[in-house]
This record gives C-alpha cells, sequence and structure tokens, in this order.
C-alpha cells in the first residue's frame, strides 16, 4: 500500500510559498521531498514571457507538462513519505488567457484528474499592500494584480476536499509556523476539518 502523501502549496505571488518550502527543507529534512516551481525554472532558463494570449497559452502548456514530470519523477525516484509541491498544475488555469479557450481543449487531462493528483492544498493568500514583496526578479505582478492572481488560483483549486487557505497575517513569522503546524498535521493524519478547528 502506498502510504505516499502530496501536499501543493499555492497562492497569490508574494503569499510565503518559498519561506515556507525552505523552512520545510530545514525542518523536516529527509522525512520529504520538494518538487520545484516548474515556472521558475523555465523563466530563470530563459523561456520568454509574452504578456500577448498565445504567448501565456505556449509558457502555461509548457509548465504544465514540466510540472507533470517533475512531479511523477520526484514521486517515483525520491522514496519519500511526504511530497511538498511548489504549486501544482491547476494553477495554469489562473494564468490561462479566457480568449483562448478552455487548457483542457488543449492538454490531455482533465479538471477532476489534475485535482486528484494531490491529497492535500495548501493556499497562502497573497501579502497585504503594507508587506508586499517585489523584489523576487521573475515576480511581474503589481500589488493588485498579484490580488486578483490569489482569488483566481483559488478559484482554479475551488472543489478539492482537502483545500486549506492561510490567510495573511501581519505577523509573517506566525503565519509560516501555522503553515509548519499543518504540514505536521497532516503527516499525522489528521482530516481537513480537525486541521480547521485546531489550526486554522
Amino acid at each position: 500500500m502506498n502510504s505516499q502523501v502530496k501536499v501543493a502549496i499555492t497562492g497569490g505571488p508574494s503569499g510565503g510559498k518559498t519561506t515556507l518550502i525552505e523552512t520545510l527543507k530545514k525542518e523536516l529534512g529527509q522525512k520529504c521531498a520538494v518538487v520545484p516551481e516548474a515556472a521558475s525554472i523555465l523563466y530563470r532558463g530563459g523561456f520568454p514571457r509574452y504578456k500577448e494570449a498565445q504567448g501565456v497559452v505556449h509558457a502555461q502548456r509548457a509548465i504544465f507538462f514540466i510540472q507533470h514530470e517533475l512531479e511523477d519523477m520526484i514521486c517515483e525516484m525520491s522514496g519519500k513519505n511526504l511530497i511538498v509541491c511548489d504549486r501544482g498544475t491547476m494553477d495554469a488555469l489562473a494564468y490561462w488567457p479566457s480568449s483562448a479557450g478552455s487548457i483542457f481543449n488543449q492538454i490531455p487531462s482533465t479538471r477532476e484528474a489534475e485535482l486528484a493528483r494531490y491529497d492535500w492544498v495548501i493556499h497562502l493568500d497573497t501579502a497585504s499592500l503594507d508587506f508586499y514583496d517585489s523584489s523576487n526578479p521573475i515576480r511581474t505582478e503589481s500589488f493588485e494584480e498579484a490580488w486578483d492572481l490569489n482569488t483566481r488560483i483559488k478559484d482554479a483549486w475551488a472543489g478539492h476536499p482537502r483545500r486549506l487557505v492561510i490567510a495573511h497575517n501581519a505577523d509573517f513569522l506566525s503565519k509560516i509556523t501555522t503553515s509548519l503546524a499543518v504540514i505536521r498535521a497532516i503527516m499525522a493524519h489528521k482530516n481537513a476539518e480537525e486541521i480547521t478547528k485546531e489550526l486554522l
């Protein structure tokens, strides 16, 4: 029986995903394997970044397929019980231009199949304006665009039975501590209702 648990860490820009994942690496060490963010790999490697709809379609298709391969490879090769994904395939829906039609007309999958890839989803809300971090070199969104994207990412993952939303907190350390406690609760096999009641 496969006891592997796969968690997608998602949310809007400047939500704390990178900090949480780095904290997990330090706190959990060899207990988990991390799937890196496909978009960062592509864009830092020189993949063109167009604002036009067709350019976005090509980029999101590439991100989707790379995300799939990264996840499948690390799940199969790591031997770890906890797999932490820096974003997940459903994030592509938030970036997909509506004028280009449905993403599932252009990739060989369905919404149901993609949601089922993840046992848990943790959504970290974008920071408020006073705490918004625009220092990331591949982050191109203004604060307003980031909040809109945060909402679209929430909508993209709607319907997942174990999706937990961690709201912005002026005390960023508290937000990360709560997120880490949620991960530990997942590892302790608590259910979504228990985690929400105890931690959120």
